[in-house]
């Protein structure tokens, strides 16, 4: 007996499941179907990772008041204005597909509204400003090339804690990579630091210090480091990353009372408990303004340009950083204290140049 169909079920469809599906096509099938691959993946390399990011002329639109973007929902926007006032407003219609980031700086008009829906939006946004710098990460291939964190943001503070999670130098060493690439400071944030001995000098962040990168050590149980923290954020706009678990909604709210940002204990399985969703813009009593983070997995270096390394790793010669991959961190000739740094260089070498992952795909 013959195999039976659902009603709609395709034969072809079953055919096709078959490991030699492709072997009964003809050559001239063969090779359309090959150039049709073809074009996909030239369509995909063609397309221009920073085109994607410019923005509309605003020139036009100088007359008009302004406003920092601080929360999108869908084509509605919330603004906070030069005094802190929250107003909502719509997106004119040629903004509609740009990509738009909390700390973008708009210019609004009025829109006439009904006095009977006092609720809706009483601006719209006509143009976006330049941005100053644009924190980012690497997409997930070449047609979302790039995911946007923030825009307009002076310095970034990277989260690591000493234990829940462990702390690991390389998202430090990817946030540094993102920070450089967008033009703003770097600061590193150690929390929970009353949960390990004060003998224990961090011994992982070593390189880190002789680069002297500034790291400021917190705990939001004893208050330790809160005031610097607090100074440093004094009139200006910063941005905070970091693993889930690490303490960034509890280091918000040391920073920022009253706001009373949700925080979540560690997971069963050893891992962070998300509880920002999306980038928050927070204002602080000391006059700054913070800008809060979902928690990450992994900081994306694709398509970020290698010359970024050596100012990453300046202990490295440039012979090393030019093909790290004939380098063995294991080889003790190479005289490494920190083989770990070499196998770092190694996987943000090799990423930076990964090829979309969408292509060759019926090669």
């Amino acid at each position: 007996m013959g195999r039976k169909y659902r009603l709609g079920q395709s034969r072809d469809a079953h055919d096709l499941d078959s490991p030699d599906a492709y072997a009964r096509e003809g050559k001239a099938q063969s090779k359309r179907r090959q150039q049709s691959a073809e074009r996909l993946t030239t369509e995909a390399e063609a397309h221009d990772s920073d085109a994607m990011l410019l923005l509309p002329d605003a020139s036009p639109w100088a007359h008009l008041e302004s406003a920092t973007l601080v929360w999108r929902h869908s084509q509605i926007v919330d603004l906070e204005l030069d005094d802190r006032t929250p107003i909502r407003a719509t997106l004119a219609g040629k903004l509609k597909g740009v990509k738009l980031v909390v700390g973008d700086r708009v210019r609004f008009s009025p829109v006439p509204v009904e006095s009977q829906d006092p609720d809706l939006p009483r601006v719209q946004v006509v143009a976006v400003l330049p941005r100053r710098t644009l924190l980012k990460r690497g997409g997930i291939d070449d047609r979302e090339p790039w995911q946007l964190i923030c825009a307009n943001a002076e310095e970034l503070w990277v989260c690591a804690a000493v234990v829940d999670p462990p702390l690991r130098p390389g998202l430090l060493e990817r946030a540094q990579t993102i920070a450089l690439a967008s033009g703003m400071g770097f600061r590193i944030i150690v929390t929970k630091r009353d949960r390990a001995s004060s003998k224990d000098t961090l011994p992982e962040l070593d390189p880190l210090r002789a680069q002297n990168l500034p790291i400021v050590e917190t705990s939001a149980v004893t208050g330790a480091g809160l005031a610097e923290l607090a100074e440093l954020l004094k009139g200006r706009t910063v941005a905070l990353v970091g693993h889930s678990g690490v303490g960034k909604s509890t280091l918000v709210n040391a920073l920022a009372p009253g706001l009373n940002q949700r925080t979540g204990d560690m997971s069963r399985y050893g891992t962070g408990r998300q509880t920002t969703t999306g980038a928050r813009w927070l204002p602080c009593v000391c006059g700054g303004t913070l800008v809060d983070t979902p928690g990450i997995r992994n900081l994306s270096v694709r398509g970020f340009p290698r010359t970024l390394l050596p100012a990453i790793f300046p202990e490295f010669p440039p012979e090393w950083i030019e093909d790290p991959m004939a380098l063995d961190p294991e080889d003790e000739a190479l005289g490494l204290d920190y083989p770990e740094r070499l196998q770092s260089l190694q996987r943000l070498w090799l990423e930076m140049e990964e090829r979309n992952p969408n292509q060759n795909v019926f090669r």
